[in-house]
């Protein structure tokens, strides 16, 4: 069966008089931000440089702690996540200075180490096209927590961050389920429509959670009961994606795809494969959620 995961995660960022330490042969540290993160142009100015950022270690982390992902918040674990994307502006990849690596915490830390852009993939298989190497961590003193800060703790602490994981999975697999692939009985296959549709409309299937009446309206609720007002840009990127999720799935009850049969790169050969017929229309949609949810992730950073 297949298998796709959404995952959100977060990192404080705490302005501290000694960021403007001395970086050694690449000048004085500059502050790094996750939200820059999102404009692979403004990384690229600070390839070579020293770079100092705040954020908590993944524990998805390798145990060797020869590298690890930062993320902007705590208690996130799983980074690149999105589907079929390894671009996040809440996860960068930090590979340690020592051949000892990094010692795991769970506790607010300090890195600093030197922008390198390239082409990298690592040994879990996510790929990415810059990472802070060279680095060194410390870890910060969080005893006078800021109350956005506070909030979020509040948030993750409820299954709403889960939930609002899996509402991604969901819509992701709305559209496009062309490319997905599943272990039938005379072999592996890319999904017909019929797949899909039981995928989705079956009590127990992988994406059924997300068809039952008043799925999003749950997640709004449980992230309500935490704070209505300070998760309100939240709460509204869900009612996007429920908007999105009614289009996609009407669009699939409704027939409006079209078979194709032409090389596939996954199998090497022709064989019979859907496409939706508005895919271009609903990518960019869907994009357009996410980029929605990464831009409310990107604004806890204080």
């Amino acid at each position: 069966m297949m298998k796709r995961i959404v995952c959100v995660a977060l990192i404080i960022c705490m302005l501290c008089p000694w960021l403007c330490a001395c970086g050694g042969d690449n000048g004085p540290s500059q502050m790094l931000s996750f939200s820059q993160a999102q404009s692979i142009e403004e990384m690229k100015k600070l390839n070579g440089k020293t770079v100092t950022i705040i954020g908590y270690m993944s524990t998805l982390s390798p145990v060797s702690g020869a590298f690890m992902y930062l993320m902007n918040l705590p208690y996130q674990s799983c980074p690149f996540c999105i589907p079929n994307t390894t671009q996040l502006s809440n996860t960068m990849a930090v590979y340690a200075k020592s051949k000892d690596g990094f010692e795991f915490t769970d506790r607010a830390i300090q890195v600093t180490g030197v922008m390198d852009f390239g082409d990298y993939t690592d040994e879990f298989g996510y790929q990415y096209n810059y990472r802070i190497k060279d680095a060194t961590y410390s870890i910060l003193d969080t005893t006078n927590m800021s109350e956005k800060l506070r909030l979020w703790q509040q948030l993750a602490s409820t299954e709403a961050v889960a939930d609002v994981y899996a509402m991604f999975d969901y819509i992701y697999f709305l559209w496009n389920w062309p490319t997905y692939t599943a272990q039938f009985a005379e072999g592996k296959d890319y999904l017909y429509p019929d797949n899909a549709l039981y995928f989705i409309e079956t009590e127990g299937a992988q994406f059924h959670y997300g068809f039952k009446a008043g799925y999003f309206d749950s997640i709004i609720a449980k992230i309500e009961a935490v704070d209505a007002e300070a998760f309100s840009d939240l709460v509204a990127v869900i009612r996007q994606a429920k908007t999105f999720a009614d289009k996609a799935y009407t669009a699939l009850k409704n027939g409006e795809y079209t078979p194709t049969k032409e090389y596939s790169d996954a199998f090497g050969d022709g064989r019979l494969q859907y496409k939706m017929n508005a895919a271009d229309e609903l990518e960019s949609e869907w994009k357009n959620t996410y980029e929605s949810f990464s831009n409310w992730l990107s604004g806890w950073e204080l």
